[in-house]
């Protein structure tokens, strides 16, 4: 499996592995009252031998203590024998884990692509693109509780032992693309917006600062719901985008509010003008620090572990 940083399609059909029913131990009851009692001649019945007399019966009769005695035994070997047979793992059982395994390396590269191509949609259908990626997340989920509830990975230690790796794995990758499925569609919109801004018009300054001041306005609606995101180095860019685009708004107002449209050189008008574009070029644009994202997703690849776990299932096929 290529080493992509987690999917899946529901394996149906699964056999379930219930455990065997336990044998009841024998009821040894005493005789009723009415019934036949010991040492006394019986009629005989149709079809049947007649009984022996009773001293015949007293002298070949086996004690009873020796009787529960030989079926105790037979009950310990039963037993024994049902213990060795619900915890012995078959090749069946291996094969059957590995099948399991190498689905949910297929499912985890589908998810990966799933998600590369939602980094790529539009903010109109990056949302619904990244949902697509949920619902693969939340099957893959489906898909390893069914590999845990399996007869080779409950029973055998090794295999245990990679599976339970293989699931702290997981859970850190799940959270990090429904981290992400949160948080891209939010930076793509907020791009989306930031980007579209009016065309610059010398023949009507005064509409054109009007519209700019609109157009940051929404930009910095949108880089406050990038600040809402689960992703910190994410929320902390938007944060730094909504004080900053606020700032440049506050500015664009002021020139707004100048008579642009019959501005002359040296007027006082013109010389605030001036003023205030070197005001704007001293607002600092922020910057989106990934190093933490690029950690995070370092943590959360899979690639590794489910290898791991098909290792080990494949040798102890061998």
């Amino acid at each position: 499996m290529a080493n992509t940083p987690p999917y899946g399609q529901p394996q149906n059909g699964q056999p379930q592995y219930n455990q065997p029913p336990q044998p009841q131990a024998p009821n040894y009851s005493q005789p009723q009252p009415g019934g036949p009692q010991y040492g006394q001649p019986q009629p005989p019945m149709p079809g049947n031998f007649p009984s022996q007399q009773a001293g015949a019966a007293a002298k070949n009769k086996p004690p009873v203590a020796i009787i529960i005695g030989a079926v105790a035994a037979v009950v310990v070997i039963a037993l024994a024998a049902v213990f060795f047979l619900t915890n012995r793992v078959s090749r069946s059982d291996y094969e059957e884990a590995l099948v399991q395994t190498q689905a949910l390396e297929s499912s985890y590269t589908a998810i990966n692509e799933e998600f590369s191509s939602a980094s790529s949609a539009t903010d109109n259908d990056s949302s619904s693109a990244y949902d697509e990626g949920k619902k693969k997340l939340k099957t893959f989920k489906q898909d390893s509780d069914k590999l845990a509830a399996m007869k080779a990975v409950k029973k055998d230690k090794d295999v245990k032992e990679k599976y339970e790796t293989f699931e702290q794995d997981r859970a850190k990758y799940e959270r990090y693309m429904n981290d992400l499925a949160q948080t891209m569609p939010a930076l793509m919109k907020m791009t989306h917006t930031c980007t579209k801004l009016p065309k610059f018009d010398s023949a009507d300054m005064s509409s054109y600062y009007r519209d700019l001041s609109k157009a940051l306005e929404s930009c910095a609606a949108d880089a406050g719901d990038l600040a809402k995101v689960p992703i910190k180095s994410y929320a902390e860019y938007g944060a730094d985008m909504q004080e900053s685009v606020s700032k440049k708004k506050d500015i664009v107002d002021q020139m707004a509010d100048l008579n642009l449209n019959d501005i002359e050189y040296g007027s006082a008008d013109y010389e605030k003008l001036q003023d205030l574009h070197a005001k704007m070029s001293d607002i600092d644009s922020p910057t989106l620090d990934q190093s933490d994202l690029q950690k995070a997703a370092k943590e959360a690849d899979l690639s590794g572990s489910l290898k791991d776990l098909e290792t080990t299932l494949s040798e102890k096929i061998k």
